[in-house]
């Protein structure tokens, strides 16, 4: 499942995906690159999008923001969160229904690599080291760190 980190108008993520619906070391779950970072425009602003979740979850979730965000065609049960950054509004999550929780400036971390990133982040980690953190301590974060900052 990987980790993205939100602080301080940064989304930071590990570069990598899980193929498999599950985190594990079974030859169903092997972890993939995919760039989970993406940056696109709404109403002529720049909102930044990052995804957790296996493959086939980001891939849907990343075609959904690059179609618009139309809420009939939100990709539910993908298994995948879906985070939004916006100036205007801060930090969106999206969760198995088109309706988004508002988190706004608040630090946020989201995948199996969270509780090493928020651990990092109360000792004043930046996103990106947060990040680092998540890839050195947990099993299911890998490759290298990729941001996008607003």
């Amino acid at each position: 499942m990987s980790v993205i980190v939100y602080r301080n108008g940064t989304l930071a993520a590990d570069s990598h995906v899980n193929i498999g619906s599950e985190p594990s070391y079974s030859q169903e779950s092997i972890t993939y690159p995919y760039n989970k970072l993406w940056a696109l425009s709404q109403a002529g602003q720049t909102v930044l999008a990052g995804a957790v979740g296996p493959l086939q979850a980001v891939a849907q979730l990343q075609q959904w923001t690059l179609e618009g965000c139309d809420t009939k065609s939100f990709p539910i049960n993908t298994g995948g969160t879906l985070l939004l950054l916006t100036k205007e509004k801060g930090l969106l999550r999206y969760k198995d229904v088109p309706i988004p929780y508002l988190h706004g400036a608040n630090n946020y971390a989201i995948g199996e690599g969270a509780p090493f990133a928020y651990g990092a982040m109360f000792m004043g980690a930046t996103a990106e080291e947060a990040v680092a953190a998540a890839i050195d301590g947990s099993p299911y974060c890998n490759g290298h760190v990729v941001s996008l900052s607003l």
